[in-house]
């Protein structure tokens, strides 16, 4: 039996005051601060220690963080740039063919952006394809924020929950649990189906009444607003270059499809893909900066590089801070925080909440979701896989209920609340690319996945 500290308890009390701050549609960065410090101060025993855990912590997210936000500050560079040089309009046009209408936007969007996610992972399925489609969506009059919402209920809620192609996460959770990864693989099938049957039409309708509010006319989104000074140098540069612009589309097509076909072949997953997709798109801003703007492009590409930067961290600023709290809970992240001697909370809480629950098909399925889904709160969706595997083995033998149908649970649970589709820091890569508050897309997301899960409860009690 785990014992439990004030500092469990302290932890415990500020991810709730988190969650009802988040609910009540407050900023949450105080709040997170204030318990940062109290947790810090009673963790160290000392104020000095206190003041420089928070500033560790923060420095830890950042770090953590770090990666994604640079990925999305080049994206938007890129847009930007295509944008002025009007090349964007011409990658665009095959799929405003597609994008009819703000609500088959939403679900084309979603659907590419799953089978994106599951070939390559969502953050770089997210850079490469939401990139893509997102200014043809916003033209249809589907909102940023709905398109954020398709983006992570898709390719997280749906795609990262089953990992089917690259199987990273059922790999883990099997290991953990003593069982075939195929097993966990299977059972997770009921359970996605279930999900999106009740999530994503959820997610849909909260959707639809924004775009009857709007109207279906065109989105204005930060991403691509430009002041009237900028127009002018639109209008400049899109009728430079028309030859070099007749070949760009295929040439930049031919860059991404290449990068497709080395992740693929190399099995480059998660931070080794989304390096390729970075340094890939910032030769494409070379190649552009050379072949439309020419001797101006040495200031033009720093312009766009500097503008991209400048979005993201506006963007992503009150996420570092939310994510340094959290990440105090987290093993590894807190021994960046205290020190070696730093204790996991997070798993710590979720241990004490399994041993002091009988085992039974009903306690055994709401133990698993409610650990699955506090391990998740760190953020990562994956740190949590580990203890769910070796929890489901706990529960299921001395109850004889089937381990790799409560392995998949808990691996949903880990990856639906702290994989991208509940946790804002999370959920950074579907807010940047469409230029929206991650917090706010968070509580956009909370009803529909907090709906679907109750359905997988169930669902999960029936299979076993």
């Amino acid at each position: 039996m785990v014992e439990l500290t004030a500092a469990h308890w302290i932890y415990l009390l500020g991810v709730i005051a988190v969650l009802v701050t988040m609910t009540l549609r407050k900023e949450t960065p105080l709040i997170c601060i204030v318990s940062a410090f109290i947790l810090a101060l009673v963790t160290t025993g000392s104020l000095i220690g206190a003041v420089q855990a928070v500033f560790n912590a923060v420095q830890v997210a950042f770090a953590e963080l770090l990666g994604v936000v640079l990925i999305i500050s080049i994206i938007v560079a890129m847009a930007k740039m295509l944008e002025e040089t009007g090349i964007a309009n011409q990658i665009f046009t095959p799929f405003r063919a597609m994008l009819k209408g703000p609500f088959i936007a939403f679900w084309v969007m979603g659907v590419v952006i799953m089978v994106s996610a599951w070939l390559l992972w969502p953050s770089p399925a997210i850079a490469l394809v939401g990139a893509l489609l997102l200014p043809a969506a916003l033209k249809v009059g589907l909102p940023p924020i709905g398109a954020a919402m398709a983006i992570s209920m898709f390719g997280y809620g749906v795609a990262l929950t089953t990992d089917f192609v690259i199987q990273g996460a059922p790999s883990i959770a099997a290991k953990a649990a003593g069982v075939a990864v195929t097993d966990v693989m299977v059972k997770s099938i009921p359970l996605v189906i279930v999900w999106a049957a009740i999530a994503l039409p959820l997610s849909f309708l909260s959707v639809r009444k924004e775009i009857l509010k709007n109207g279906g006319r065109p989105i204005e989104s930060d991403l691509f607003a430009c002041t009237p000074e900028e127009q002018c140098e639109i209008d400049k540069w899109t009728a430079a270059a028309p030859g070099f612009k007749r070949v760009a589309p295929w040439v930049i097509g031919m860059f991404f499809l290449l990068n497709i076909v080395a992740m693929l072949a190399l099995k480059l997953r998660g931070g080794d893909a989304t390096s390729l997709l970075g340094g890939t798109i910032a030769l494409i801003m070379v190649i552009v900066a050379i072949g439309v703007y020419g001797k101006e492009g040495l200031e033009k590409l720093t312009e766009h590089g500097r503008n991209g930067f400048r979005f993201g961290i506006k963007i992503f600023t009150p996420v570092f801070f939310i994510a340094a709290f959290f990440f105090m809970g987290a093993p590894g992240s807190a021994k960046a925080i205290f020190g070696e001697g730093a204790r996991g909370l997070l798993f710590d809480l979720g241990q004490a909440f399994a041993g002091i629950i009988p085992i039974g098909k009903v306690t055994a399925v709401i133990t698993q979701s409610i650990v699955g889904g506090i391990t998740g709160l760190d953020g990562s969706g994956f740190s949590g896989l580990p203890l769910i595997g070796s929890l489901a083995q706990v529960l299921g033998a001395p109850a004889a209920l089937d381990t790799p149908t409560l392995t998949a649970l808990g691996q949903f649970f880990c990856i639906a609340v702290g994989g991208g589709c509940i946790v804002p820091w999370a959920l950074i890569p579907a807010a940047g690319i469409t230029g929206t508050d991650p917090v706010e897309v968070a509580r956009r997301n909370l009803i529909p996945t907090l709906a679907g899960l109750v359905g997988v409860i169930v669902v999960a009690v029936i299979m076993l």
